[in-house]
């Protein structure tokens, strides 16, 4: 078996980051709630994209926790779809991939 430790540590920073950053969203959704909602639509635009960025981190925190719920069951760095290894380069570009670069979704 593999010692997938240094991708663990790796993946537990990035989510980590992504819990942090989604936290500092919630807290700039809160604080505009106390504004009157006719402020300028540049404001109420930063808002959308924020959301959107919430949205990214939280799938990408999902697809974390699934590559670490891999590693614990011992099937990390083996695509789902043909059961081969996955290149080490790939899991360094991104440790959360469940496929390898012929099944990966394009």
């Amino acid at each position: 078996m593999t010692d997938f430790s240094k991708y663990k540590e790796i993946l537990l920073t990035r989510r980590g980051y992504l819990v942090d950053q989604s936290d500092d969203i919630e807290d700039k959704f809160e604080r505009s709630g106390d504004e009157p909602f006719d402020s300028d639509q540049a404001e109420i635009g930063n808002l959308d994209v924020l959301d959107d960025l919430d949205e990214m981190g939280q799938r990408e925190v999902r697809m974390i926790d699934a590559a670490l719920g891999r590693i614990d069951d011992g099937t990390y760095g083996k695509c789902m779809t043909c059961g081969d290894e996955i290149d080490s380069e790939r899991l360094q570009l991104l440790p959360h991939t469940p496929f390898c670069s012929d099944h990966a979704p394009g």
